[in-house]
């Protein structure tokens, strides 16, 4: 009796462990968030975004704040589109997005201020040089399939950077581009026209040039200029919008996970249910992004096991969305064991719930700068927990018989086999990057770390050159931009065309 309550209990700890949220969890959480928006509600900060829920049935507390229905969000979850496309300027590599568990999309983090020194962890403003070198190493990569803007370059005028940043990542890169970060309706406009003049895109048909990200403040507010930029970009039509509240456990949100979680799904059903009251039928992803807290000091920690983003995903799943949460994060300053280990447990993490979308690929520092090195070996991270979720085959094929019998038997060995030939390079995930040959030949080449292989990696990568733009596009894009500048009442901004020649 003692061996058989030992066994059960072994067996609901390794369930547990594989489902840390059953469905009585997802929905307690789905309906405290339902709570949270009908009782404390939301403080908006625009008088339009405002008026267009007050119109829509929401209500107003004493305080001002607005209180959203559980009947208008159920509405609004029922009017985004179930499934659409990101179009890609290569058509092959458009990505179909609906709320379904996987294929998983792996892009980069984005919007770091900083380029680090992988080794020392000493920094320096990012340019719009080091745009385009990390973005003709993502293109490369062998697991990312969407690029955004990985750094915020300071040597452009700020109100024009994510404009400048999409031109020089359409020139390095056919995937597809996710939209940089946002400050102003009028920059939302532009991406949009860019990337429908890249694309041939325009939402017809479902097929969009680009997603834009907005972020609810946390906790519980919808601030004016995001609002009115989320409303701006609907009203416009051509885009898809993501919500992507930033919660901190601890600060900005409750220290419990699961309460957290719950915060976050309330902002992003907040976020969901102003885009269909502003444009019915706009199509909308779930971008969660809460992160911890260290209890020590303060201060946001990336590096955490992102328990949280299971949750994320699943609830998204159950409310027809589709998630892009979080995978490769870490504290680490530098390229060490630390990152490694961080980075390959935080994207297992992120993977174990299928999400459509996995983002990280080159964060160091917590976010706060990126490296090219970091690019490689994340990719070389993604090889090993991409293989490791992967469900392996058992069919005829590879439980064959009479081909283990002969490996077996056989003076040859298994490596003699068509059967071992066959399944080799299938079964066993082959690093770009990492070293997995003996002591002796590692010595022998003068490398001291995996950093050393990167920086040999990184530059081979670089000397391929950009992909480069058609003359037409190139010029529609830079069109853009000047008029976007002189929209601006800019008086002086650099020549597109020079600056294109100027990252070379």
């Amino acid at each position: 009796m003692r061996e058989k309550q030992t066994s059960e209990k072994a067996a609901a700890v390794l369930a547990a462990a594989f489902d840390p949220w059953p469905e009585e969890a997802l929905e307690a959480i789905h309906q405290t968030a339902l709570e949270i928006l009908e009782r404390a509600g939301l403080r908006v900060d625009s008088e339009l975004a405002r008026g267009l829920l007050t119109g829509a049935g929401c209500g107003e507390r004493p305080d001002g704040r607005v209180t959203l229905p559980r009947g208008l969000v159920a509405e609004a979850l029922a009017s985004c589109p179930p499934a659409f496309s990101l179009a890609a300027r290569g058509k092959e590599r458009s990505v179909e997005v609906d709320a379904g568990p996987g294929p998983t999309h792996v892009h980069n983090m984005g919007g770091a201020a900083d380029i680090a020194d992988p080794r020392t962890g000493a920094h320096r403003r990012a340019t719009l040089a080091d745009q385009a070198r990390l973005s003709r190493v993502m293109h490369r990569l062998r697991n990312q399939e969407v690029l955004t803007p990985l750094v915020q370059p300071q040597d452009v005028p700020s109100e024009l950077e994510p404009l400048y940043s999409y031109l020089v990542l359409a020139r390095e890169s056919d995937k597809y581009l996710g939209g940089p970060g946002i400050s102003f309706a009028v920059q939302a406009e532009a991406l949009i026209e860019m990337a429908g003049h890249l694309t041939g895109a325009d939402g017809a048909g479902g097929r969009y040039p680009l997603d834009l990200a907005f972020s609810p403040v946390s906790p519980l507010i919808l601030g004016a200029e995001v609002s009115e930029a989320l409303i701006a970009v609907v009203r416009h039509g051509g885009a898809v919008c993501e919500i992507l509240p930033c919660p901190s456990s601890a600060t900005t949100a409750p220290a419990s996970v699961a309460a957290a979680v719950a915060q976050q799904h309330a902002e992003v059903l907040a976020g969901v249910v102003l885009a269909q009251v502003a444009g019915p039928g706009t199509p909308v992803y779930y971008g969660p992004r809460l992160a911890a807290v260290d209890p020590r000091s303060g201060t946001t920690a990336s590096g955490t096991p992102e328990v949280s983003v299971v949750a994320a995903v699943l609830l998204a799943r159950r409310c027809g969305l589709a998630c892009d949460c979080y995978g490769l994060t870490s504290d680490s300053k530098v390229i060490d064991a630390q990152f490694g280990y961080e980075r390959a447990v935080n994207a297992l993490l992120g993977l174990v719930a299928q999400p459509r979308f996995l983002s990280g690929v080159g964060e160091l520092q917590g976010g706060a700068a990126t490296a090219l090195e970091a690019l490689v070996i994340d990719d070389d991270i993604l090889i090993n927990v991409l293989h490791a979720v992967d469900p392996r085959p058992w069919d005829a094929d590879a439980l064959d018989v009479e081909a283990i019998m002969e490996g077996a038997l056989s003076p040859r060995g298994f490596l003699g086999t068509k059967h071992t030939r066959r399944y080799l390079r299938s079964e066993f995930p082959t690093p770009v990057v990492g070293y997995r040959g003996g002591l002796d030949e590692w010595l022998g080449n003068g490398r001291s770390s995996v950093v050393d292989a990167a920086e040999e990696r990184v530059g081979l990568l670089l000397a391929e050159g950009p992909l480069g733009l058609p003359d037409d596009v190139a010029a529609s894009l830079g069109e853009v931009i000047d008029t976007t500048a002189r929209r601006l009442g800019l008086r002086e901004w650099p020549d597109p065309w020079g600056v294109l020649g100027a990252v070379d």
